[in-house]
């Protein structure tokens, strides 16, 4: 907690007490909870190597020390994103010492950022986050490439409250610069006949082949929950990432829908779960999260994704959670 403290302790005292807020646990009033508008940017192909090497300059060399978190290059004093991710989305940009292109396979049109209002309640037994974001609605609307929101926690790893999910993105993942063929991942015995290379934590392989040794899987866990949206209709799904990311079997709780150009999603989890994929969270928790968004038929890396973003259950955080009374 010392770790979590320490990095959002700037923001912590700078808000308000809220207070209980009426409704029937479970059923929370949005109109009633107060909103954090968050920058979703446009990554390209920056990864955790790209992060951490020569092409990322000094931020590399401060990042390998873990002096410095992204927020502190990228993230001025009064919370506007300093980022060029115009530039990026339209493959203008290079690398400093590659000079390879921050995307190579632009897409007319693609902004730069995006912005989404995020709110957070709780009760006794689980914990509400809702995102809502202005859209177009194509996965909605239509049936083929779903639009998607996904959530990842971890409240006991450092490098994720410092880089969010940007420590789980490589050079090696499918559509990534450096990836695999396919025929290479498929003669992998630990891929069991898949293809592609998925998301994983840097800490648990030093690549797509080469498991490291030992077990983190206790702090380094990474919880994953996902609404897709597709033909009117919104699917949520539960998951984890660690040496790979993969989607459990289990009923996810999470609704969604597309109005008024618009989605809205919320995400529903227990406090105090058992689940060993799941992260254990409590009143007074301050919970580190990072949002990816896959709209207008965005598919595979090709999505925006936030900075690591405090929730506080109860507790002062960037967006405080409103706890629901009767």
């Amino acid at each position: 907690m010392r770790v979590y403290l320490k990095l959002f302790l700037p923001i912590l005292f700078a808000l308000p007490f809220l207070g209980p807020v009426e409704g029937a646990a479970g059923e929370a009033d949005w109109s009633k909870i107060a909103q954090k508008e968050v920058t979703l940017f446009y990554p390209g192909v920056a990864s955790w190597e790209f992060l951490n090497g020569d092409d990322h300059r000094l931020g590399g060399r401060e990042i390998k020390k873990g002096k410095k978190d992204c927020r502190h290059c990228h993230m001025s004093k009064e919370g506007e994103l300093d980022l060029k991710a115009a530039e990026i989305a339209s493959g203008s940009m290079k690398m400093k010492r590659s000079h390879s292109p921050f995307e190579p396979e632009p897409k007319a049109g693609k902004k730069g950022t995006m912005k989404a209002r995020v709110q957070a309640a709780y009760d006794a037994e689980n914990v509400y986050l809702r995102v809502e974001w202005e859209s177009k609605g194509s996965g909605w609307r239509t049936k083929g490439e779903p639009d998607r929101v996904s959530v990842q926690m971890n409240r006991a790893e450092p490098s994720f409250a410092r880089y969010g999910c940007f420590i789980t993105c490589h050079n090696d993942l499918n559509s990534m610069p450096e990836s695999p063929s396919r025929r290479e991942v498929a003669a992998n015995p630990a891929y069991g006949g898949r293809e592609d290379v998925r998301l994983y934590a840097f800490y648990a392989k030093n690549s797509w082949d080469s498991p490291r040794h030992g077990d983190r899987m206790k702090t380094g866990l990474i919880d994953l929950k996902s609404i897709e949206f597709e033909n009117g209709k919104s699917v949520a799904r539960d998951g984890w990432v660690f040496d790979d990311r993969a989607w459990e079997e289990k009923e996810s709780s999470g609704t969604g829908t597309w109005t008024h150009d618009r989605y809205s999603a919320v995400f529903k989890f227990k406090l105090k779960s058992a689940d060993k994929f799941d992260v254990a969270v409590s009143e007074g928790d301050i919970i580190p999260v990072a949002i990816s968004i896959h709209d207008e038929g965005a598919s595979r890396r090709k999505h925006y994704v936030s900075f690591p973003l405090a929730i506080g259950l109860g507790a002062a955080a960037e967006v405080r959670a409103s706890k629901l009374s009767n």
